[in-house]
């Protein structure tokens, strides 16, 4: 199964990354924790267009995670 990642994945890829995945680890991981999409043509348009939306929002978990570290 090729998917589109919408976040960094540990050992796999960066956000916008097309990676081939087994199915299982496809469906019942990155599919249902909402980290990737399926890799049609549809959803490579659909994420071209979210793709600025999608940094803004990793930019704001980065910027949470360093604020908690300084702690």
């Amino acid at each position: 199964m090729e998917v589109i990642l919408l976040e960094r994945v540990a050992k796999l890829g960066q956000m916008g990354d097309i990676v081939r995945v087994r199915d299982g680890f496809g469906r019942n991981f990155l599919l249902a924790r909402g980290k990737a999409l399926r890799a049609t043509e549809e959803n490579k348009k659909r994420f071209e267009s979210q793709k600025l939306e999608l940094e803004t929002r990793n930019l704001e978990l980065k910027s949470e995670a360093d604020a908690v570290a300084e702690r």
